[in-house]
């Protein structure tokens, strides 16, 4: 046997000592009919072609020590059932159809189009690509939006997250119950329809939201960036549990806080409605860019003389208060001394101040000091001022007795002298 005859046969004997790789396969039958169950439990699944499935198709790997994945890079049209059991759906492709999406333990990662609603259940839904939802439900599942998501029919989500770092807009309507929606600095949420955050749900938002439709809130809405719009915003009473803190910039064409606290350092432009029971707690200066009107309560602290160390209402417009109450709270270890001063409410025009029950907290009493609140259509200005001791009261009366004996004597000599 020659040189070349042996080499040839080694390389033989080699190859087929190689191990032999299973390929991928494609999804049949196709059409897949009705009643019919395409089961995946391995990592080998794939469509190439236009595949349409009017029966089940069911990712499965609750059962196996293999991953069950199925990568779509044709159009997968499902009419009938597609369902996640810890398996998981790669699209590259196009995702479509009148069916019905269930994730359960399990993941749909796209990364082409998907034309198609689903439901999120202890699982996850990553959009990478262009997500056209027409309806989006989760309980306890999560939605991260890295591109272009445009809802038609509404997302409802209940103990569920949104996070979204591309481009969200909803067409219908958003709830949340329990849920959080974060929108983070390349994110955009765009709200047309009707958003509705119950109570103990929240949105963080650091991108940019635009509302042209209405917005609910019975729960937590952070702002450090923009929400801008048109729109209608409403905050709900709910106790304690309704809160807004604007640490950005917040317009709409009108706010109504019902209940809850509205606070932080930032802006808010539109008019502006604080009902009773509702209450505004400033975080440094909080600026209102419209007409105020309030019956609500007014919390303000105070940890120091200097700009910085005390809220501060400033309206740039019409304010008018009808009732409510004004508290100041003294904190941080922060003692007040006779002389201190500070300008608490700025506005180009005030009414109602008199109808202002104004209290303290944290001012000794041993201080001897009290706080004299000055109020007219221009602000509230507020200056430290000494409590008169006990003994000076005493002096006073006593001196104002005098004066009305010799008053008295005056009047008495003066009769006594007359013709």
């Amino acid at each position: 046997m020659s040189m070349t005859k042996i080499s040839m046969l080694l390389t033989s004997i080699a190859l087929a000592s190689s191990p032999i790789f299973a390929q991928a396969y494609q999804i049949a039958p196709n059409p897949n009919p009705v009643g019919n169950t395409i089961e995946i439990i391995d990592e080998d699944a794939e469509n190439l072609v236009h595949f349409i499935s009017f029966g089940s198709i069911l990712i499965d790997g609750s059962n196996s020590s293999a991953n069950a994945i199925l990568n779509n890079h044709g159009i997968l049209t499902n009419n009938g059932f597609l369902g996640f059991n810890e398996g998981n759906l790669n699209n590259y492709g196009t995702l479509e159809g009148s069916g019905i999406i269930d994730i359960v333990f399990g993941g749909l990662n796209n990364y082409g189009a998907m034309n198609a609603g689903a439901g999120i259940y202890s699982s996850g839904l990553s959009n990478f690509g262009i997500l056209n939802s027409y309806g989006l439900e989760a309980v306890e599942g999560g939605l991260y939006n890295a591109n272009i998501l445009n809802s038609f029919r509404g997302i409802n989500f209940s103990s569920s997250v949104i996070n979204n770092t591309g481009t969200l807009n909803s067409h219908d309507s958003i709830f949340f119950e329990h849920g959080k929606l974060t929108n983070d600095g390349n994110g955009t949420f765009n709200n047309y329809g009707s958003s509705v955050f119950q109570s103990q749900s929240s949105i963080n938002n650091n991108g940019i939201i635009n509302n042209y439709g209405t917005f609910i809130n019975s729960g937590l809405i952070e702002n450090s960036n923009t929400i801008d719009g048109s729109g209608v915003f409403t905050q709900d009473a709910d106790g304690p549990n309704s809160v807004t803190i604007n640490n950005g910039s917040f317009s709409q064409s009108s706010f109504q806080f019902n209940g809850g606290e509205v606070g932080g350092n930032g802006s808010f432009i539109g008019d502006i409605f604080i009902a009773s029971g509702a209450t505004v707690r400033p975080g440094g200066t909080l600026t209102f860019n419209d007409d105020f009107h309030s019956s609500g309560n007014l919390i303000l602290q105070i940890a120091g003389t200097e700009t910085g160390l005390y809220d501060v209402l400033a309206i740039n417009g019409n304010a008018d208060f009808t009732e409510g109450d004004v508290l100041f709270e003294f904190n941080n270890g922060f003692h007040p001394s006779v002389g201190d001063q500070w300008n608490f409410l700025l506005g180009d025009n005030i009414t109602g101040l008199d109808s202002l029950n104004v209290s303290f907290a944290g001012i000794p009493n041993s201080n001897g000091i009290k706080g004299d609140i000055t109020l007219d259509n221009l602000g509230g200005h507020m200056v430290i001022t000494a409590v008169p001791e006990p003994s000076t009261y005493a002096m006073l009366l006593a001196g104002l007795g005098l004066l009305g004996f010799v008053a008295h004597r005056k009047k008495a000599a003066s009769a006594t002298n007359k013709p």
